[in-house]
């Protein structure tokens, strides 16, 4: 047996994920909140079985990364994959979690087939403990230039175009032209996966 958990505080998501879910013959467990689901944590011992959560990063009350923190002081194992939910902007935030043991970050709005893909990833991976290759991502980041290093730094940091061409006194165009550069050289499709290169390089 396999749980999915979807913490949102946003009905029209919550619903809308529900119904993609069971189209793909699996069961989402949805709670609006930070707090309820903590109650159903603690209360329906929900830690004995795998499992992956989906957790909003931004909510009412607890945020999604408090609440990752409570979890894993409550006793989160390797057991449990927690793929966090964001809005553009976040890419600090994402750095933070997948330090502390996130299995991803997805950036809203995401695919719904991406979305499915991960969470059936997430949870083979915690069920197996199998770890998947992965590209060397130390060798992947010398790929980038100076010049791109210091512009992925500025974007993982979750700095705008616009600031970054202010900071380094180039034109928003050339930000624009690097930051496809930099995405292309080392595969990544968004800021968020420049993310999780650039925290596996530092580990």
């Amino acid at each position: 047996m396999r749980n999915i958990y979807l913490i949102d505080d946003d009905e029209i998501i919550r619903d809308a994920l529900g119904a993609l879910f069971r189209s793909r013959g699996m069961v989402l467990q949805p709670f609006a909140d930070g707090e309820a689901f903590l109650a159903a944590w603690r209360a329906r011992d929900l830690g004995r079985v795998p499992g992956c959560l989906l957790i909003d990063v931004r909510m009412p009350g607890i945020s999604g990364l408090e609440l990752f923190a409570q979890l894993k002081n409550d006793g989160l194992t390797a057991h449990h994959a927690v793929l966090f939910l964001t809005g553009h902007g976040d890419i600090p935030m994402a750095v933070e979690a997948l330090r502390s043991g996130a299995y991803d970050f997805l950036e809203k709005p995401f695919s719904d087939n991406k979305l499915v893909d991960r969470v059936v990833e997430s949870l083979d991976h915690v069920c197996s403990k199998a770890v998947p290759p992965a590209p060397d991502p130390n060798e992947l980041r010398g790929l980038l230039t100076p010049r791109e290093q210091a512009i992925a730094g500025q974007i993982v940091a979750g700095h705008t175009n616009r600031k970054i061409a202010d900071s380094l006194q180039i034109s928003v165009r050339t930000v624009e032209v690097h930051r496809a550069r930099i995405f292309s050289k080392l595969e990544v499709r968004s800021a968020v996966g420049l993310a999780q290169l650039w925290v596996a390089s530092q580990d």
